[in-house]
């Protein structure tokens, strides 16, 4: 088995990541002769290390956190040759505040399943979303996504979160930005094209969904599969902050789907564009705003199985 490249985010989780990976660091780096693990220091510097990993001969990226590390490995890998991302294998360590990735994919969260996981080795492709979209400072930006990709009040709470932090973990903290989303909300008019088909209108929210769940464990699209070359995307239209409040617990029991103004298309491409400011959530991160292109890259990496 090639060399195992860990990752690791020591701030994921207030800081349980460190934990975490100091309880399977000896026998995770014995696994596999080669093994090596880097910590970050600063954001964003996950995907420069694991680039260079890549490019070093590494056969397996795991990154140790939560949704944002895996975030920053996937981009890292998808800036590698094609020859050796084809034959690269991300994983994760649950160790954040979200872990939607690694729920969906049900990774264990416990020492000796997560060691009994490693030595397996299993894979399997999995389609990744990539995004040219406008960068807060108004530049140009292409970015790729495993989870979500949100538009609309998931792009406004996920900036209230930035700025505010998950002073109460991850789950609890999206879900009191969220409903203090609704208690101002307003529909934006939006320009939107599913593979050519015009169906712009009045909307709340727009998630691109390539897995099941978002904002630590709302199952916005239960039936969504994460190899088919498609993704779900899950539209709110207009509709009155009551009804907004009465369908969000409905967002953890994945049965809002067909409640009136709620729909779901899947698709290979989505061009969006507003007049009006729209926000956007990149996994879990607030990342720029609309104008933007959604695409879908079927089995665009493989992935580690439990």
């Amino acid at each position: 088995m090639p060399g195992n490249f860990f990752i690791i985010n020591p701030a994921a989780g207030h800081g349980r990541a460190r934990g975490v990976w100091e309880s399977v660091r000896e026998q995770a780096l014995r696994l596999a002769p080669g093994s090596s693990f880097a910590v970050t220091q600063w954001p964003g510097q996950a995907a420069g290390l694991v680039r260079e990993a890549v490019a070093a001969g590494a056969g397996r990226v795991i990154a140790v956190g939560g949704d944002g590390t895996f975030c920053e490995a996937l981009e890292g890998a998808m800036a590698a040759p094609e020859h050796l991302r084809r034959r690269l294998v991300l994983g994760a360590v649950p160790a954040g505040s979200g872990c939607d990735l690694s729920r969906h994919l049900k990774y264990p969260r416990e020492r000796d399943g997560i060691i009994a996981m490693l030595a397996r080795g299993s894979s399997r492709p999995l389609d990744v979303g990539r995004l040219n979209y406008t960068r807060d400072n108004g530049a140009p930006g292409e970015r790729h996504f495993i989870n979500i990709a949100a538009f609309g009040l998931a792009g406004e709470v996920a900036h209230h979160i930035r700025s505010s932090g998950k002073p109460l973990g991850g789950p609890a903290s999206y879900a009191v930005s969220s409903l203090r989303a609704m208690l101002t909300a307003r529909a934006k008019e939006m320009r939107l094209k599913a593979d050519g088909v015009d169906i712009s209108g009045r909307y709340h929210l727009g998630v691109l969904a390539n897995t099941s769940s978002m904002g630590g464990g709302m199952l916005i699209a239960p039936d969504t599969r994460d190899d088919d070359g498609l993704m779900d995307l899950v539209l709110v239209a207009d509709m009155s902050r009551l009804a907004l409040a009465r369908n969000f617990p409905k967002l953890y029991r994945g049965t809002h789907l067909g409640q009136p103004g709620i729909t779901v298309t899947r698709l290979r491409r989505l061009e969006a564009d507003s007049d009006e400011p729209v926000l956007l959530n990149i996994d879990g991160e607030a990342d720029g705003r609309f104008p933007a292109v959604f695409e879908v890259l079927p089995g665009g990496v493989r992935v580690m199985t439990p």
